[in-house]
Parts: C-alpha cells; structure tokens; sequence
C-alpha cells in the first residue's frame, strides 16, 4: 500500500499530513483531530464498498480518492489510493471530519499506535 500521509501525534492531536499531489487534489495542506475526540480506529479491507457520497471539493479516479465527501449528512475525509486497506478513524460529533480514511504504508502499526495514543490520552 503506498503511504499516501503521514500521520503525527503530538501535544493531544492527531495530524494528517498529504503527500505530495494529494495536498492539491484533496485542497488540504493537513487535516488535525485531537486525539480525545477519535471515537474509534480501524482498519476498512475493502475502501472501494465504502460508499463515499458527494465528492466536494476532491478527486475521484479510477483508484484514487482525495478530498471532501458528503455522505449521509456527514462529511468525511479520503486520501486513498491503490487496492489495499484504508485506516479509518471515527471521530466524534462535532469535529470538521466525521470520518477519516487514509492510505498508509502499514495499516495494522498505524491502527495499533494510533489506539495507543487516544488510550494515554483519555
């Protein structure tokens, strides 16, 4: 799976950082979550089932999907490519993203660090 971000936890909050193009395809420079307000973290097998709704502003082509999409009334972050696993994480209402999928290089370390990070934290 090709590490499309690269995520840091520091200070109480998650960061997404976009790799190269997608900063211009998905119109973010980096997406911030504080750790206390992620609900859940997992691992989606299949991010191409997931529907993704209305694409606004972002990127769908072929097997890529960058940016903003409104499903069901929410708003979720994509910045995924390839035919891999997406890590998703779930965040609580009131946040700008209701979900985040992502492509990262191993989906399985990020899950577990990622958890770890929001249990220290809560």
């Amino acid at each position: 799976m090709a590490a499309r971000n690269t995520l840091t936890v520091d200070g109480g909050m998650l960061t997404v950082t976009p790799r190269g193009m997608d900063r211009v395809w998905g119109f973010r420079k980096q997406v911030q979550a504080p750790l206390g307000r992620i609900t859940n973290v997992s691992i989606e097998h299949d991010p191409h089932r997931v529907p993704t709704g209305v694409r606004a502003p972002g990127l769908d082509f072929m097997w890529k999907l960058c940016g903003t999409f409104h499903v069901n009334g929410e708003r979720h972050y994509w910045n995924y490519s390839g035919t891999g696993e997406a890590l998703e994480s779930a965040l609580a209402d009131g946040q700008h993203f209701r979900r985040l999928y992502l492509s990262v290089a191993d989906a399985e370390e990020a899950q577990r660090t990622l958890r770890n990070a929001v249990s220290a934290h809560s």
